[in-house]
């Protein structure tokens, strides 16, 4: 194998720390980049099968029964002076009850957690959206006097769906350039979007 070609497909290679966060609420004013986001997964799926046999002599054969996936997925935030992303996630669950402990309507407080996985070249790779998503749990704070460190905190979210997208379809070499040009024009797109939308 040429070594240039093996270096280029290790450089290719996907990296943990490369993705981005979005959490909407449909409340107004809640909605975050998740830029202080240090650590979150995407889900899995499992396709749950049983044997069966049908008719006559014919042999066993798996079938599909159910779809199983986790839906709770944990972020873990690093906490700024402002303490702006634990108040964003305080203040939406407050939304979901009033003080003598009303509950809202779920399309009230149900937004959606999109989590995107980057290239080495900053596009987007993969990308992961979590339908109806809401805070479940905001984790409390810890302190200490042994350690100097940044401070962090952790949010679960709950969720009842969620769908993926792909972004590298294989193509032939010259649906790869265009793809190639379309990414360039979307990252300029995206850019200018999200300068809008979030300041």
């Amino acid at each position: 194998m040429n070594i240039n070609r093996w270096k280029n497909s290790i450089d290719a290679m996907s990296r943990t720390d490369r993705f981005t966060v979005e959490i909407h609420s449909p409340m107004a004013n809640i909605r975050s980049r998740g830029l202080r986001c240090t650590a979150i997964s995407t889900p899995g799926k499992t396709i749950v099968s049983s044997k069966g046999k049908y008719g006559g002599a014919t042999p066993e054969a798996s079938y599909v029964d159910n779809i199983q996936y986790d839906q709770e997925i944990s972020c873990t935030f690093m906490l700024d002076s402002t303490y702006e992303d634990k108040q964003l996630m305080e203040l939406w669950q407050s939304s979901m009850y009033d003080a003598d402990y009303n509950l809202q309507y779920p399309d009230y407080y149900k937004g959606y957690v999109r989590i995107t996985q980057l290239g080495v070249d900053g596009h987007p790779i993969y990308s992961v959206q979590l339908h109806n998503a809401f805070p479940s749990n905001v984790g409390g704070v810890s302190f200490t006097a042994e350690s100097s460190g940044i401070q962090t905190f952790e949010t679960t979210f709950t969720y009842d769906t969620w769908s993926s997208s792909f972004e590298n379809t294989p193509t032939g070499l010259l649906g790869g350039f265009f793809n190639k040009q379309v990414k360039k024009l979307k990252s300029k797109v995206n850019k200018k979007l999200e300068d809008k939308l979030w300041g």
